[in-house]
């Protein structure tokens, strides 16, 4: 953006987007009038047809100077800008020819037997529509319009469908995905907010106007992943108010992709270190088996939670998020240290607001909250638990062998808890588990070595 510009014309630039139906009502409006006033009964209504026509042209200069002054914050790829601005121009001039002759204050001779301002009319409606095409290249890119056309789509090619997780790109099957439903509207060859548009892989590169979108392999120091991180309410978050916010999963996968991916455009899945959880969010977004044999879609099937039920376990200070819409599958958080030793009486309280709902719980996370083995009884009866972060909990191996029933748990933390040796036989028992994290409990680098040894699953963790 040019930075001598005053914030009081871009101000009154962005009025332009309102402004400019005005003229394309007026205008629509007098043809409509032009058409109908041709049947005898309604002949009258051509009075009408001259005020019509003034307004649209006085509402067309207007919209053009506001549209002069937005286009000064420099967003916008100005090929496409020169284009829409001069026909915006010629709407406007057309439009008042329209009137002049409308109103016989020029005076012109029919031609070939087509009267003046039957053509000056349809001429401004058929300029009028292709300024309108180039706005809309403009703000929603130029592929907007056609983009779901049955035809003149060949030169886009279509994905290969993959099999196999590990077989897919990182960026074209899962990052492009995100940034085409949320972040190309803005960020595109033809409106370049910031200076940056999102839609392949040199133009990503080139960054904007603050510079490089991305930096390979460090999160924290992407731009981009720092503005979808910041609080909504924050002057610079993206995607900006009235769009829709990427998911945890959307950023969890930008995350993955410039941390461990190093933002490159051309690794697939199977070449990267990759954690269950990104694998089995991929899988779920391409349609495909994860390592649990789970299918996008493939879920099990639980009865509808009563708002109210929803309702009072938020009171008790648990997050509740729905996996996936309209599965009735649930993530429940207990937010760390909620409970503590001052309040421990109060975990049985909210652990029995959980139990209608036990069968709709996926995930559950109770990390720090003073969680004793007497309350794993519970928590062992919900059959569709997939994954279970109870560390930095005074749990031993009582606790963990009320958890050995649950027929679907994969994923365990017991990272910081009393947990020994002991518990090893109680793992080999889940006949679901994968992976459970150790690290910082009474099992040894060696009891890990030993056990792994002899034991293809689960894969146990002792390293942070």
């Amino acid at each position: 953006m040019d930075n001598s510009v005053s914030d009081l014309v871009l101000f009154i630039g962005r009025f332009h987007p309102i402004i400019v139906h005005f003229p394309i009502g007026f205008l629509f409006f007098a043809f409509i009038l032009e058409a109908v006033s041709r049947l005898k009964k309604y002949s009258h209504i051509s009075d009408a047809i001259p005020l019509a026509l003034l307004a649209g042209a006085i509402s067309a200069f207007v919209a053009c100077i506001m549209g002069y002054m937005l286009s000064q914050s420099g967003d916008y790829e100005k090929s496409t800008l020169d284009t829409h601005f001069w026909l915006g121009i010629a709407t406007t001039a057309l439009a008042f020819l329209a009137w002049l002759i409308r109103t016989e204050i020029i005076r012109i001779q029919s031609l070939a037997g087509l009267k003046p301002n039957i053509s000056a009319l349809l001429l401004v409606i058929l300029v009028l529509g292709i300024t309108g095409h180039y706005g809309g290249n403009l703000t929603h890119g130029s592929d907007y319009l056609l983009k779901y056309a049955p035809f003149g789509n060949d030169d886009k090619i279509p994905l290969v469908a993959v099999t196999n997780v590990k077989e897919a790109g990182v960026y074209d099957y899962l990052v492009n995905p995100i940034f085409e439903t949320k972040c190309i509207s803005c960020h595109n060859k033809s409106k370049k907010k910031g200076g940056l548009s999102l839609q392949d892989s040199v133009a990503i590169k080139k960054g904007g106007e603050n510079g490089a979108a991305i930096a390979a392999g460090d999160v924290n120091k992407s731009e981009l992943m720092r503005r979808v991180m910041l609080d909504p309410h924050h002057e610079d978050f993206m995607p900006p108010e009235g769009k829709t916010p990427l998911t945890d999963e959307e950023k969890a996968i930008l995350n993955y992709w410039i941390d461990k991916g190093n933002a490159d455009f051309n690794i697939n899945l199977g070449e990267l270190e990759t954690s269950e959880y990104i694998v089995s969010l991929a899988s779920r977004l391409l349609g495909l088996k994860d390592a649990s044999g789970r299918v996008n879609g493939d879920l099990p099937i639980v009865s509808k939670v009563n708002k109210e039920v929803l309702e009072s376990i938020v009171v008790e200070g648990f997050r509740v998020r729905e996996l996936v819409f309209e599965s009735n599958l649930y993530e429940i958080v207990l937010p760390p240290q909620t409970i503590t030793k001052d309040n421990a009486n109060e975990i049985d309280r909210k652990l029995k607001k959980l139990l209608p709902i036990k069968e709709n719980i996926m995930w559950l996370s109770l990390k720090d909250n003073y969680l004793g083995d007497q309350y794993l009884k519970d928590i062992g009866t919900m059959v569709n638990l997939y994954k279970l972060d109870i560390d930095n909990n005074p749990i031993s191996d009582i606790g963990v062998a009320e958890l050995v029933n649950i027929p679907n748990l994969e994923g365990l933390n017991l990272y910081k808890t009393k947990v020994t040796k002991k518990s090893l036989s109680s793992f080999s028992r889940m006949i679901s588990l994968k992976r459970v994290y150790v690290s910082e409990t009474l099992i040894s680098k060696n009891d890990v070595a030993l056990y792994m040894e002899r034991e293809e699953r689960p894969n146990l963790v002792i390293g942070i």
